[in-house]
């Protein structure tokens, strides 16, 4: 059996943690070599061949459907199909909104000067100042026609189809600004909050 003194079982104690503190550090560097597991994983990126198909039509140059990728703009559309003509009035559309799948895009013409022939017969009477101004229901693209009240972007879609269709069918747009209430969902509650604010 062996006997320590006092100031032999402190310097045996002091030498026993320091074996371990160094048996602790060595452990510590092999693990840190090791990769670590991160913390956040990013998404997988979304599908870039993703395609949606539009319906492009007014005043371009080739009405028809296009199928362009997903996310595209509404001016790359426009000159998918042959570009705007003289005619379109491009200040009307917001050029840099995205498609979505199933999309009309519909190009507008410029309404004829005050001072032209027609002009008497398609322009809204002068209006004061602090009115609005009224749209017209037969040039006015979709987003336009999101500013009138109750408007939502499902009823401007449908009043653009609708009046498509009757061009299709008699060779015109809207003849009356009462047809509005043959636009499916538009009866004469949503007519009356807007047939002030609306023109041919």
């Amino acid at each position: 059996m062996f006997y320590f003194s006092r100031g032999e079982q402190v310097a045996l104690a002091l030498l026993i943690v320091a074996l371990v503190g160094a048996a602790g550090a060595m452990w510590w560097a092999s693990r840190a070599g090791e990769p670590s597991e991160p913390f956040f994983v990013d998404a997988p990126a979304p599908d870039s061949g993703e395609m949606v198909t539009v319906h492009v039509c007014g005043e371009v140059a080739k009405a028809g459907l296009y199928t362009i990728a997903a996310g595209s703009r509404i001016h790359q559309v426009i000159e998918l199909a042959g570009g705007a003509t003289e005619r379109a009035d491009l200040g009307a559309i917001n050029l840099a909104r995205e498609v979505v799948n199933g999309q009309q895009v519909y190009v507008p013409a410029i309404r004829p000067a005050a001072s032209s022939p027609d002009a008497a017969q398609s322009s809204p009477p002068p209006a004061s100042s602090s009115a609005p101004r009224k749209i017209g229901i037969n040039g006015a693209g979709a987003e336009e026609l999101e500013r009138l009240p109750g408007i939502g972007p499902t009823y401007a879609r449908r009043i653009v189809e609708f009046r498509e269709r009757l061009r299709a069918e008699t060779g015109q747009g809207f003849t009356r600004i009462e047809q509005l209430m043959e636009v499916p969902g538009i009866g004469p509650k949503r007519f009356a909050d807007i047939k002030d604010r609306v023109t041919l």
